[in-house]
């Protein structure tokens, strides 16, 4: 975690299973590998509305979200492959009025889907939060025309509990 304006000393590193992805809370250093993925998928990234790209302009935006999280009890993590190369991002955000239960949410660059980054990610992070944090009820809201961040979900053992303003709410209980 981060003391609110400091960047994280110790970063929390989370190995999947397989060991094919290490998820590790973002520092300063992961800033300019964050923006180079945002800048070469901003399209990609809003295609389902996201304001991912539309947030980080610029590589000091990207640095200032890291030293001075607007939200410092939302874990933000670098998704990387076996060989270190950053592919995206996870983050897991507890919600505000039950400390029991926490939204999880993620990107990943369009070069790097259809390779099962993103399953084990959120497979990964979803066991923290159950194992470590203690939640009891992890969810994801993803737009209905998102095919392939919907199958995320379902392959991880989520599922749709409502639909509405053309998005679907998928959760996942301890």
């Amino acid at each position: 975690m981060t003391n609110e304006g400091s960047p994280v000393r110790h970063p929390i590193e989370i190995v999947s299973s397989d060991g094919e992805v290490v998820l590790r809370q973002f520092t300063p250093q992961d800033a300019e590998d964050i923006f180079s993925l945002i800048d070469n998928n901003r399209g990609h990234l809003s295609q389902f509305g996201d304001d991912t790209a539309e947030k980080y302009p610029t590589l000091e935006s990207v640095r200032k979200s890291i030293e001075e999280p607007s939200n410092p009890n939302r874990l933000r993590f670098a998704i990387r492959n076996k060989a270190g190369v950053f592919v995206g991002s996870i983050n897991i955000t507890p919600e505000g009025d039950d400390p029991k239960t926490a939204e999880i949410g993620y990107y990943l660059g369009s070069e790097f889907q259809g390779k099962g980054y993103m399953g084990r990610a959120v497979e990964s992070l979803t066991n923290y939060g159950f194992e470590t944090l203690s939640y009891e009820s992890i969810y994801g809201d993803v737009v209905g025309s998102n095919e392939t961040s919907i199958n995320v979900l379902l392959r991880a053992g989520y599922k749709e509990i409502s639909r509405q303003e053309g998005k679907i709410r998928f959760t996942k209980q301890k």
